[in-house]
């Protein structure tokens, strides 16, 4: 039996992060999936009514950001210091940052409004987040965007733009050559691969 259990509905949404960081990690975890359908039935089961939620032992951590920090503490992804534990936290708020932005773009019912929308993504709010992770990098001697090893900050970022890539190609680094390399960096770790081999097939 898993010493982790993710348990989400069957698609990547807000757990997918917390499965990367398990692989990446190397450590065995439960792939709770469910479909949609069955919602009701395991709400009441959940402790904030909502999922995902992390099982570790006999512990049952909700919050996809609070279930990211205690994986990040626990698997040793979180840096070494506040400082560090800090500018983890400044690329994980970033990345909700560009998300809420790039939400905008699939809620929007005005099909004539979706193209102004593309255009801002693509144009503004890519390159600069992209802009600012490099900074960050290079900043850090290039090697990774948070101390002197792999982070929760990495695989958030990896975890991203994996998803926009999937969707809109390599053209979201038109800006940032740098950034793309660092994505296919975390890409080629051992257990990340090894993760994006095995992964169901289901939306985003």
């Amino acid at each position: 039996m898993s010493a982790y259990k993710i348990s989400y509905f069957n698609l990547m949404g807000r757990a997918e992060l917390a499965r990367i960081m398990l692989s990446a990690a190397d450590k065995e975890f439960e792939d709770d999936r469910f479909e949609k359908e069955e919602w009701p039935e395991r709400k009441p089961n959940t402790p904030c009514g909502q999922v995902p939620v992390l099982t570790h032992g006999d512990k049952q951590i909700p919050q996809s950001m609070a279930i990211a920090r205690y994986l990040a503490r626990d698997l040793d992804l979180y840096g070494k210091n506040n400082v560090e534990n800090t500018k983890c936290d400044v690329v994980i708020e970033c990345i909700n940052d560009v998300i809420t932005e790039t939400v905008k773009l699939f809620f929007e019912q005005d099909e004539t409004k979706k193209p102004d929308i593309e255009k801002n993504l693509m144009e503004i709010v890519y390159p600069r987040f992209l802009s600012h992770l490099e900074k960050m990098l290079n900043e850090n001697s290039g090697e990774w965007l948070v101390g002197d090893k792999l982070s929760v900050a990495d695989l958030a970022f990896f975890d991203l733009m994996n998803r926009l890539t999937a969707k809109k190609g390599d053209s979201v680094f038109e800006t940032s050559p740098t950034m793309k390399k660092h994505l296919d960096k975390i890409t080629n770790i051992a257990g990340v691969q090894k993760w994006l081999e095995k992964r169901p097939v289901t939306d985003m």
